[in-house]
């Protein structure tokens, strides 16, 4: 099994929700470890009758331990990180990846080396972590010759998100591009964020990486990139005549 097995079984599992059940079962020699959604095991390690039989496990941090047949089964709901595929040589690249890694993400880095990424290689492994659904970045400061041919690949592979950073100018010669190489216009419209990021007016290769991670982060959960302020508007909210912060407990707490 190879990390981009077990980051493809990840990244099926975000599209299933937002948790997942972590699964390792011994018989007694040795270990095997799945992930289980949707009522199926996506490694494919687990037998049917332990995936059938495993108690429903729902919310993150619920666990079971003991006997499924003649198995020891540990399990425990998790919250699934998915994968960002970063695409790069220069400093934009690293920041997306460090930025990424810290907002939750599960990184390969391709084409520079970040110390945080699941995995860090070049340009020739870039097929082995494209799949349906992927997400990829590629940040390339003034832009570099392979960013059409990694953005074509992704696009044929089916990845679902596709940031290109560059200027309004390159990215609709880019555009042009990809449709002379016969990818259709609307997949284009539907798959490519080029020029990559949300407007926050940013500058340094930190502020762009925060842009492009924001968008990112986006796509994954389905967020409008309107300001808060906006889309929970605290004066709309009415309040109770004596109501003061001394009565008031938030129990939201950030996921682990």
């Amino acid at each position: 099994m190879s990390v981009c097995d077990v980051l493809r079984a990840l990244d099926v599992a975000a599209r299933l929700g937002p948790t997942a059940v972590l699964v390792r079962a011994y018989d007694g020699r040795r270990w095997v470890v799945d992930i289980v959604a949707d009522g199926r095991a996506l490694l494919g390690f687990l037998p049917s009758s332990v995936v059938r039989e495993l108690p429903r496990l729902e919310k993150q941090g619920e666990k079971f331990e003991g006997k499924i047949g003649d198995l020891y089964v540990s399990a425990e709901v998790v919250l699934v990180r998915p994968t960002l595929v970063v695409v790069g040589f220069g400093e934009v690249a690293k920041k997306v990846s460090q930025v990424a890694t810290a907002a939750g993400f599960n990184v390969v880095a391709i084409g520079h080396r970040s110390e945080a990424a699941q995995h860090s290689g070049g340009l020739e492994e870039l097929g082995d972590f494209l799949w349906e659904g992927s997400a990829v970045v590629i940040a390339n400061e003034g832009g570099h010759p392979s960013d059409v041919d990694v953005a074509e690949l992704a696009l044929r592979r089916g990845a679902g998100y596709v940031a290109l950073l560059a200027s309004q100018k390159r990215a609709a010669l880019v555009i042009r591009e990809l449709e002379r190489r016969g990818i259709p216009p609307a997949e284009i419209d539907k798959r490519l964020r080029s020029p990559a990021g949300l407007d926050i007016g940013a500058k340094t290769a930190g502020e762009i990486a925060v842009s492009i991670v924001a968008e990112v982060v986006m796509h994954f959960r389905g967020g409008t990139g309107k300001p808060m302020r906006e889309v929970k508007n605290p004066r709309s909210v009415a309040l109770g005549e004596g109501e003061d912060l001394s009565k008031y407990r938030c129990e939201w707490r950030p996921p682990s």
